[in-house]
């Protein structure tokens, strides 16, 4: 279900400020400077729909800061003609009340699309809780998707849901919409709803086909549902499609590791090329399952050194070993599919643990390797510096404290660090030399600037200046930077007053 979901907007944030760190160039200061003026400018293109989209990342970088203050902002961007804008304030609005959540009557007056997802990103945040999915269930003209997903969300945490719903669901025309609701039923103990739409499958186009069973089969995964371990053993005999296999057998592999080999063994083939053979290496990895000897000498590990530490990484989880020393080794390849799973997996590691990973690619930025791009290694320190701040925030404190001044290293803890809402992150910015415009200087003002009173009048003319386009920072970061200076300058209500005249 969750498959369709745009790139989360922290991952499309953390896209802008990679930008803004590697590739922006230095503007021109305004000559005759009405920061007030200008800054009320740029906040204005936030909710102005622009030709290259840009307002969508300024929205993303202001939802950022979490600030109560912003939600005159947002109920008025509700009405917004953009759907993908009705999304950016249905989310800012649960992001400043995270106990409140998405507001599901707010669900029912937006546009479809918007709804669709904002839904969807709202329970991939945790913004969207049990109570909120039974109150918009009772919605009678709830589109027959977000029902489902909310249902396979509920009976996921173990809330009961309308059986007798699913049934009709079960039968409806769409193959997809009766896919789903057959797996739900299935997990409630009703086989028999997989065996009816195993045999509708069968009257399908085998375009229609593979494409239901691509989203049964992530659905299966997602949701955990074991209780279709068989039915999904039997129906990949008949899948001709490889990639559509690849990922039913992983699916199954997740649920029944004995079920799933010999399908991972018949996909692997008798002769794979090296990129079959990573990917089969990376479905061992991604469901930590052992890689035995047998599967050794399949996947050719003793004569590929990538190979060999993926393996050594899904042995040590499988055994329940210390994973660190082999995360970090696959870390070192650089190979970007293990790059992204280290991120994730680090998030379910005890807390001593991912905290090491995280300052491991912190570290990585002062320990240049032949097999990385310099930006990917920025781009992951930055990641790794959010995470580490929602981990620990006085860890994240303190590395950036110790971190030279002016450095790249700094550079990126503090974009990092922007990302999230830590007051000890603000204080550890405060030592921080601030006597330009440089990177390093705009943002160490920009995390201060979130104190009220944390700023003098002269950091608040900086402030305004950076708004201005004064500094080396890119549009995300000004939109940021727009806001705080007329907050502090104690403009903001005209300001939210000329915004919601333009839009």
């Amino acid at each position: 279900m969750r498959i369709r979901f745009q790139m989360p907007e922290r991952a499309l944030a953390l896209l802008g400020a990679v930008i803004a760190l590697g590739a922006m160039m230095l503007p021109s200061t305004p000559a005759r400077a009405d920061l007030a003026a200008s800054a009320k400018r740029h906040l204005a293109r936030s909710a102005q729909a622009q030709r290259d989209g840009s307002h969508l990342i300024r929205l993303s970088s202001l939802r950022v800061l979490r600030d109560p203050q912003m939600q005159p902002l947002f109920y008025d961007l509700l009405q917004h003609k953009e759907w993908q804008v009705q999304v950016h304030a249905l989310l800012g609005l649960a992001e400043i009340d995270p106990e409140t959540g998405l507001d599901p009557l707010l669900l029912t007056q937006v546009d479809p699309l918007a709804r669709e997802q904002a839904i969807s990103t709202a329970i991939d945040m945790e913004l969207l809780h049990p109570g909120g999915m039974e109150k918009l269930l009772e919605w009678n003209r709830l589109e027959t998707p977000n029902r489902l997903l909310l249902m396979a969300e509920l009976q996921k945490a173990g809330q009961p849901i309308d059986v007798e719903r699913l049934h009709e669901l079960a039968d409806d025309n769409d193959l997809l919409i009766a896919g789903v609701a057959s797996l739900l039923l299935a997990k409630s103990g009703d086989q028999d709803a997989l065996s009816t739409i195993s045999t509708r499958l069968k009257k399908a186009t085998r375009t229609e086909r593979e494409q239901v069973l691509q989203r049964m089969f992530d659905v299966v995964r997602i949701y955990e549902i074991d209780t279709a371990a068989e039915w999904l053993d039997d129906t990949l005999r008949r899948v001709e499609d490889n990639d559509l296999a690849y990922w039913g057998t992983f699916s199954l592999m997740t649920m029944d590791p004995a079920l799933g080999r010999p399908h991972w063994n018949r996909i692997l083939g008798d002769d794979p090329t090296y990129h079959q053979r990573v990917r089969a290496g990376l479905q061992l990895l991604e469901a930590g399952l052992p890689v035995d000897a047998s599967a050794r000498k399949r996947l050719g590990a003793d004569d590929d050194d990538l190979i060999d530490r993926m393996a050594a990484t899904s042995n040590a989880i499988a055994a329940e070993r210390d994973v660190i020393g082999p995360m970090q080794s696959l870390i070192d390849t650089g190979h970007p599919q293990c790059i992204e799973w280290a991120i994730r997996h680090a998030q379910d590691l005890p807390r001593d643990q991912a905290r090491t990973i995280y300052l491991y690619f912190i570290e990585r930025l002062e320990t240049p390797n032949r097999s990385a791009r310099e930006l990917d290694v920025r781009a992951q320190a930055i990641s790794a510096m959010s995470n580490l701040a929602l981990l620990d925030a006085d860890a994240a404190s303190q590395l950036l404290v110790e971190t030279d001044d002016d450095s790249m290293k700094q550079q990126a803890l503090l974009i990092g660090a922007l990302q999230g809402h830590a007051p000890e992150l603000v204080e550890a910015a405060r030592p921080i030399r601030r006597i330009g415009s440089s990177r390093p200087d705009s943002l160490a003002l920009l995390l201060l600037a979130r104190d009220e009173n944390g700023l003098n009048e002269q950091d608040i003319q900086q402030l305004g200046r950076i708004a201005a386009g004064g500094s080396m920072l890119g549009d995300m970061l000004q939109a940021q930077a727009a806001w705080l200076y007329l907050k502090h300058t104690g403009k903001l209500d005209e300001a939210l007053v000329e915004v919601s005249g333009s839009n």
